[in-house]
């Protein structure tokens, strides 16, 4: 049995730029973000003739002779891809539930791909892995979607991405100071607002409205190589952080109506009121994860107080490494 592991991911500044629709018209896009220690395991095997060709175990379960039946997207259209015609089992687990804003479905992409590459006795790049996992969801699919997910899950740390408009990605790993690296995840809390939401029910929208948007995502676009910077300060400052975590947040609101909404606004407007220096809501938005900084000293508090409104709260730590394969015999 092969059984990749892949990391989910947050997205620090620029989300959005990571977008066709803009980078192929504004020179380029960037985001930061990193890998989280929070993942998503894909295993597969041969299957016997005793089952049917295909069986697949996710959110539900599937058991079909024939590739064309497969209804999960991703599963059908990787194995057409690489034009692999095998008797198979796939199953997968994750850390989190899906549809929750840390990438789950190019996660899952990247690490069935790594895990059918194993299969085939092929050995592929984590950039090339990327590549390719954008490709199914973002051209094959069509999925109203960015590529930052991908690259990411594959390359694992916190990297600065560049997605040019030729279709290239550069990929910039951060080389932050060993004493702000430990600052900046000290600070990082997460908490699972209980809210599940397709990302395609926010992206449509803003896709939609990238060009009436391009003046604040070029904003949010400086601000993913600002973020670079302050980490890699000789001397890294939470509240420089927070501020430019906040003033991203306020910016991402603004591209797309289903982005916030009351609940999340008061729920932020608390977080602000009891400690925290910054946040936002990870992925598309409407729900999911938020992300916040503050100092440690804060954290006791605030997991009290978004405890009593009915958030939880979510141990995070970050990934270096990407997505890994394991082979059990």
């Amino acid at each position: 049995m092969i059984v990749s592991k892949t990391p989910l991911r947050i997205s620090f500044a620029g989300g959005g730029t990571d977008i066709r629709s803009y980078y192929k018209h504004n020179k380029f896009g960037a985001v930061l973000s990193s890998s989280i220690d929070s993942y998503v395991y894909v295993s597969i095997k041969k299957q016997t003739s005793l089952f049917e060709k295909y069986r697949l175990n996710y959110s539900q379960t599937e058991l079909v002779d024939d590739l064309e039946k497969i209804e999960n997207p991703i599963i059908r259209e990787c194995l057409r891809y690489l034009e692999i015609d095998d008797r198979l089992y796939i199953g997968t687990i994750a850390d989190v539930p899906a549809s929750t804003g840390l990438g789950s479905s190019s996660s899952f992409c990247v690490g069935l791909l790594n895990a059918l590459y194993k299969f085939k006795g092929e050995i592929i790049s984590p950039h090339r892995l990327a590549e390719d996992a954008a490709y199914i969801e973002c051209d094959v699919l069509r999925r109203p979607m960015g590529k930052q997910d991908h690259f990411a899950a594959a390359l694992g740390g916190i990297n600065y991405f560049c997605f040019n408009d030729d279709e290239t990605v550069t990929v910039s790993p951060l080389n932050i100071p060993h004493t702000n690296l430990k600052k900046f995840t000290d600070s990082l809390i997460m908490f699972w607002t209980g809210i599940t939401r397709p990302s395609e029910s926010v992206l449509e929208e803003q896709v939609n409205k990238n060009k009436n948007n391009t003046d604040v995502l070029n904003i949010m676009k400086d601000q993913a190589l600002e973020l670079s910077k302050i980490l890699t300060e000789e001397e890294l400052s939470l509240r420089k952080v927070g501020d430019l975590l906040n003033k991203g947040w306020e910016y991402k609101k603004t591209l797309a109506s289903k982005i916030s909404n009351q609940s999340i606004d008061d729920w932020y407007t608390k977080a602000l009121n009891h400690g925290a220096l910054g946040g936002k809501i990870s992925g598309a938005g409407g729900g999911g994860f938020f992300t916040l900084v503050a100092t440690p000293s804060k954290h006791k508090e605030l997991f009290y107080e978004l405890g009593e409104v009915g958030l939880t709260h979510h141990s995070i730590g970050l990934d270096s490494a990407g997505t890994i394969i394991n082979e059990i015999k």
